[in-house]
């Protein structure tokens, strides 16, 4: 996941091949990854380009590094109620000018879904 959150294009199983070299993956095994993730809802397919006379598929993430850690999170049995324990717990591990930059995302980021809560009623 770490290769389609780093790149802000889309990429093919040919591209992934090319782009990372630290890893010997193979062509089988880059269509297992690719198939689990798009089962898993990881990635998705976002079109298609030309290789030679063949057609290749372009996936692009389905959710943020951000979204993947609060899934992965929440599928660990943390309860709902542990959310804000878990962003407090997040913001005291933080370093002194980081924490209150933290703190002032966080506050604009409730802000935000407060409007939208109310958007909604």
């Amino acid at each position: 996941m770490e290769l389609f959150w780093n790149r802000k294009d889309p990429l093919t199983s040919v591209e992934i091949l090319k782009v990372d070299t630290d890893h010997s993956w193979n062509d089988s095994y880059i269509h297992i990854m690719i198939r689990s993730l798009l089962k898993k809802g990881m990635i998705e397919v976002c079109g298609v380009v030309q290789y030679g006379t063949q057609y290749a598929r372009q996936f692009v993430p389905s959710m943020t590094k951000e979204e993947y850690a609060a899934k992965l999170i929440m599928s660990k049995g943390l309860g709902k109620g542990s959310v804000a324990k878990v962003a407090a717990a997040m913001v005291k591990e933080a370093d002194g000018e980081i924490k209150s930059d933290v703190i002032e995302e966080l506050e604009k980021i409730i802000e935000e879904l407060k409007e939208k809560d109310e958007k909604e009623i």
